[in-house]
């Protein structure tokens, strides 16, 4: 079970203000945030990780995805903070 949670905003195309939650409390953030989109969907794919798919995007882990990304795992933790936040005390989707 996923529980997806949408920032409200406009200036990031909606795809990228989505995270997901899953039953064991990781957290899937945005491919696309850390660098291009399919080069990340493969290397996780090569890498065996799971990935979420949604609206067309893929979702990686964020343990995944600060290991492979240090020049981007400070914001990474940090937006999973936030999430792991919402997800203890909001409903579904956030938005």
């Amino acid at each position: 079970m996923l529980e997806k949670f949408i920032v409200e905003g406009d200036e990031l195309p909606q795809w990228m203000r989505t995270s997901f939650v899953d039953a064991n409390g990781e957290i899937y953030l945005a491919c696309g945030a850390v660098g291009n989109e399919m080069s990340v969907s493969l290397c996780m794919a090569h890498d065996g990780v799971t990935m979420v798919r949604d609206g067309g995007h893929a979702y990686a882990p964020v343990t995944w995805l600060a290991r492979e990304y240090p020049r981007h795992a400070d914001e990474v933790r940090k937006i999973a903070e936030i999430v792991r936040t919402w997800a203890t005390r909001a409903p579904a989707v956030v938005s």
